[in-house]
């Protein structure tokens, strides 16, 4: 279970270290930090995962792409973290098969695509080593167009050569795979609260010496003291540091806004299918299956505001809805189509644009003028999060030996939790939904309907299950009828799609 709420207490006890920012790198940065013996104290000013980590495609890459630039160290890291998460999460991670049609155009030809898939294979020799057969991934091919119209039927035939087809992997259920990892951590004796804000660092003789933070649900001040601070706060990261008296470095974390977009539609094609949309510059965007509805992303631009509430402009959705009608002719989506618009922020590779950052920021403030012992992580994805947080260990704490995994094992708590199809709901009469639930609201950190239904369980994938079952979820908590009102108001408002209307801003 994680860390009964005591916050006065907990923050009493003596730490190794304090991880500033619950979403995936600070999750993962507790969870490295226990396999070297350490102790660590996880705070998050919200629910663990609930922003950008909680938005993402949910795409484990290998590393394909890197080929392109060879880039052959992002590749080789990115192959080996995939292994990683289908080896100690087989319950939550499975393989993806990804099918891109090729039509002739530029570097989309079969020609130049099977040399690239059998050099993906002959680098990743290794990819399946530890797992199980049904974890394996399968080596990538060319395919010729016919097999490509079988797997999607709704391929633009223009100018069709084929396809090409590989596999990486994919978290259905992102935000159990946070709560799973919390899970290991604290039963290796980490501890974690969420909705606990960062306020200022304790500093003695240039060192940190601890952190002031506000328990933002019972209200008292907490004062945790540990000789080293992590800070993981994401778009919030470099507000932070500066409140921890660094300097405020370029390139921590220079924001940029990032979208994917659920539809509630039927996928063209049981395979993740990568289309690029036609005519010079068209971008190409992942199009995946996901519990019977689609899942389409990612989408990136410039973003100049603060990082509280990213929304999507308007404008930039409709333009995102008809690149991937471009893309797949027939499709035909529609802003009526749309369930949620999924955004988050994430760090650009210059300031002001929408090109992603390529690789992690890692910064050792006591350096750079700054307190000792205070670190700065700016994570780029959801495939290297434990090997960026492995890294920041590693400076962190450099004699502090890690435990290899094949004697640090992930607690058995699998098909604790259902993950639901898209369409489904309850039968009348059929309450054993409840049951999962119930049990999450004890031991998983529960404080809001919304962290129980979107973070805890798969029910608040599809947002109008999730406003139905509101009240009976409500039951659960033994709300009085005026916060149960206030919660489910606020679940509602959590699931509307995240878009910004024109003069909003």
């Amino acid at each position: 279970m994680l860390t009964p709420r005591a916050p006065q207490a907990l923050a009493k006890e003596a730490y190794d270290l304090i991880v500033v920012g619950g979403g995936v790198y600070g999750i993962m940065a507790t969870l490295e930090a226990v396999r070297r013996g350490l102790r660590p104290l996880l705070i998050e000013r919200g629910d663990f995962g609930a922003a950008t980590s909680h938005n993402s495609l949910r795409i484990l890459h290998g590393g394909l792409r890197y080929l392109q630039t060879l880039d052959l160290h992002r590749f080789r890291e990115s192959v080996a973290e995939r292994r990683w998460f289908l080896h100690h999460f087989p319950d939550l991670v499975r393989p993806l098969p990804c099918l891109a049609p090729l039509h002739g155009e530029g570097l989309h030809r079969p020609w130049i695509y099977a040399p690239a898939l059998a050099l993906n294979d002959l680098l990743s020799a290794r990819r399946n080593a530890g797992l199980r057969g049904e974890r394996a991934l399968p080596g990538g091919t060319v395919l010729d167009a016919g097999a490509t119209r079988a797997l999607f039927p709704g391929v633009d035939s223009q100018g069709l050569v084929g396809g090409a087809l590989w596999y990486d992997a994919f978290v259905p259920n992102a935000p159990r795979l946070l709560i799973e990892t919390l899970h290991w951590a604290c039963a290796r004796g980490a501890r974690v609260l969420n909705y606990v804000a960062g306020q200022a660092p304790l500093v003695e003789h240039g060192r940190i010496a601890g952190l002031r933070a506000n328990d933002l649900i019972g209200g008292a001040e907490l004062v945790p003291r540990a000789p080293v601070i992590i800070n993981t706060a994401g778009p919030w990261a470099a507000r932070f540091a500066a409140a921890c008296g660094a300097t405020v470095q370029t390139g921590l974390y220079q924001p940029s806004l990032a979208w994917n977009v659920l539809f509630d539609r039927t996928p063209p094609s049981s395979h993740a299918l990568a289309a690029r949309a036609r005519g010079p510059g068209g971008r190409t965007y992942f199009l995946v299956p996901w519990k019977g509805a689609l899942l389409a992303g990612t989408g990136h631009a410039p973003w100049d505001a603060g990082p509280d509430d990213p929304r999507l402009p308007r404008a930039l959705l409709r333009t995102f809805i008809d690149d991937l009608n471009t893309a797949v002719p027939g499709l035909e989506l529609a802003e009526g189509d749309v369930v949620r618009v999924l955004a988050g922020l994430l760090p650009a590779a210059t300031a002001g644009t929408g090109d992603l950052a390529v690789r992690e920021t890692i910064l050792d403030h006591g350096r750079r003028g700054g307190p000792g012992g205070l670190f700065s992580v700016s994570g780029v994805k959801l495939t290297t999060s434990r090997r960026v947080a492995d890294k920041v260990l590693a400076r962190a704490f450099p004699s502090a030996r890690p435990t290899p995994y094949s004697s640090f094992a992930r607690p058995d708590r699998r098909a604790e939790h259902p993950d639901y199809p898209f369409a489904w709901m309850p039968a009348a009469g059929d309450n054993g939904w409840r049951d999962p639930l119930a049990h999450a609201r004890r031991d998983e950190a529960v404080h809001h309907l919304d962290d129980l239904l979107l973070r805890r369980s798969s029910l608040g994938d599809n947002p109008v299950r999730a406003v139905a079952l509101a009240e009976q979820t409500c039951a659960l908590f033994g709300w009085n009828a005026e916060r149960a009102r206030r919660e489910a108001e606020a679940l509602r408002r959590a699931l509307a799609p995240m878009v910004e209307e024109p003069g909003s801003g």
